[in-house]
């Protein structure tokens, strides 16, 4: 299990996050929504090492990761998709692939998952000799997505990964993720935007102003709902 308890952070003397806990259990699924400046990416690099908290504890599967090394956190398999289809355009998607082996204890796994993640993701099977930068925007997150699955995460985190992206193939992208999840990695999807995640999400968290405001299941959040706790800032658990 990913267990953030209450954790908070700042940037200088500027509150980012405010007390915020979370729960994952393997093949499970969390949508965290929220406006622009809500704390969700900071929530994220926290987890991923790229924030030290400043009060609060991270835990994976018991074992406390808080305060740890990025580098390090790769390697016990926490992984950070972060927006903006961040993959090396001038590489081939078969290169940038194998850039995700670095993350296994064995490199000799990477065939079988190589293979593994060409199912998951089959429209990249099709372009593994061409350059990365003659992807579309869409095809870009699904390989920065599969370089991540390559390395066998534990902890898949993903940032606004609808960003960007043309909206035929956003359902692409979250049915490769919900694949992910019930394969038995720990999924967290980050958005801005309303809807999207929800339609696979197991648990959904509302995040305001550092705070969460809502938690609860995707049927719980009619976007109804959603608007009102993204306009205003009443809390309700």
């Amino acid at each position: 299990m990913l267990n953030v308890d209450d954790i908070s952070a700042r940037y200088g003397r500027v509150p980012a996050l405010n007390g915020v806990s979370l729960q994952v259990n393997p093949g499970e699924l969390l949508a965290i929504v929220g406006p622009n400046g809500a704390g969700k990416t900071t929530l994220a690099k926290c987890i991923a090492g790229f924030v030290t908290p400043t009060h609060g504890t991270i835990s994976l599967d018991g074992q406390r990761i808080s305060n740890q090394r990025p580098d390090k956190l790769v390697r016990n398999g926490v992984r950070l998709v972060l927006e903006g289809h961040r993959v090396f355009p001038e590489l081939t998607v078969h290169e940038n692939l194998r850039l995700g082996r670095l993350a296994l204890s064995d490199a000799a796994q990477f065939p079988q998952r190589l293979e593994d993640v060409l199912d998951l993701f089959p429209i990249l099977r099709e372009r593994l000799r061409q350059p990365a930068r003659e992807l579309s925007g869409g095809q870009q997150q699904l390989l920065a997505l599969a370089q991540a699955f390559i390395g066998e995460p534990q902890l898949l985190m993903c940032d606004e990964p609808s960003l960007g992206v043309a909206q035929r193939l956003i359902p692409e992208i979250l049915t490769a993720l919900r694949r992910m999840a019930e394969r038995g990695t720990r999924v967290i999807v980050i958005e801005q935007v309303l809807t999207p995640p929800l339609s696979i999400a197991d648990q959904v968290i509302v995040l305001n102003r550092g705070t969460v405001i809502a938690r609860g299941t995707p049927g719980d959040f009619p976007r109804e709902r959603l608007q009102e706790l993204f306009l205003g800032t009443t809390s309700d658990g």
